[in-house]
């Protein structure tokens, strides 16, 4: 079994209230000048949000950043955060990732469920009560 970082990032509740899924389709030239035909769907911030960078993620076994986490800011004022909800480790750690508001409140609807990160009630949103990003805001 390979230990590895995992970053399964946010619900597909959370990922709808900050954008959409854009399908891509192109060429990756390689530094050997091999081309890649790529056709992948991504998830982009809607146009009209303003992203910032606010922390990162360290990875385990050396891995240094693995993800950053943004401030989200919409048109009508409204501001949420990403945080680090928790990081159950199976064969390495798995970055569950969710939305809060600068207060720290966090978004409810957005917390990934006890049955997908295995984490016991108590410790399922360990992340709203202490940093656990090695966050450099």
């Amino acid at each position: 079994m390979s230990r590895q970082n995992h970053l399964p990032g946010l619900t597909q509740v959370a990922l709808k209230k900050l954008g959409h899924n854009v399908r891509e389709i192109g060429v990756r030239i390689l530094p050997n000048g091999v081309r890649e035909d790529f056709d992948r769907v991504v998830h982009v911030p809607r146009e009209d949000i303003h992203v910032e960078i606010i922390g990162e993620i360290q990875g385990a076994f050396g891995a240094g950043i693995i993800a950053k986490l943004h401030r989200y800011t919409f048109p009508s004022g409204v501001v949420y955060e990403e945080y680090l909800q928790c990081a159950p480790w199976h064969s390495g750690p798995h970055f569950f990732l969710a939305l809060r508001r600068p207060s720290g409140k966090f978004l409810k609807t957005t917390l990934w469920p006890r049955s997908e990160t295995g984490m016991s009630e108590d410790m399922n949103n360990c992340g709203a009560y202490e940093d656990l990003s090695h966050s450099n805001s």
